[in-house]
């Protein structure tokens, strides 16, 4: 349900911008490449908690309506993030901080689908799972080289537009 102002109820709520990498393993080379700043979002809280989990919604990178209702970006119609791979998977004495560790590790994914990198968010996330470590590398240093490269940028060798732009 939402109020007068189109947010979803909620009996609290949380802003802030979580840490790029906060996970226990060392940070890919690039990484600040791909993903310049953490997740910016707001984690609303509902009366029944803690018995059901925090709504967790990005604010930057926000998704596209069309983002919202398909698996592969792993958001919700409403816009809140899918972190819990099915209903009943939050336990209430779980901590918020697994919760928030999974966001920051969709704020990567994110940003390696929208690069064309993966065709779908993993189904574990990256929390603990190194799987996706290489590709964060490779793909940083594409898009470095795209931004370099005036060609691939969409400009000839001279700095002006492409004739057929």
């Amino acid at each position: 349900m939402l109020d007068a102002d189109g947010v979803p109820e909620h009996h609290g709520a949380w802003h802030g911008v979580l840490p790029t990498w906060p996970f226990d393993r060392r940070v890919p080379l690039g990484l600040p490449g791909l993903v310049p700043t953490g997740l910016n979002f707001v984690m609303l809280y509902q009366a029944a908690h803690p018995m059901v989990p925090p709504r967790i919604y990005p604010v930057d990178p926000k998704p596209e309506i069309s983002e919202h209702t398909q698996h592969r970006w792993h958001v919700a119609p409403g816009g809140s993030l899918c972190l819990l791979q099915r209903v009943g998977m939050w336990a209430p004495e779980a901590s918020i901080t697994d919760l928030l560790l999974k966001a920051a590790g969709w704020r990567i994914e994110y940003a390696l689908l929208k690069a064309g990198a993966i065709e779908s968010m993993t189904e574990h996330g990256i929390v603990t799972d190194a799987a996706l470590d290489g590709l964060i590398t490779e793909t940083a240093e594409r898009l470095a080289e795209a931004a370099l490269d005036p060609v691939q940028a969409g400009e000839t060798a001279t700095g002006e537009p492409h004739a057929d732009d």
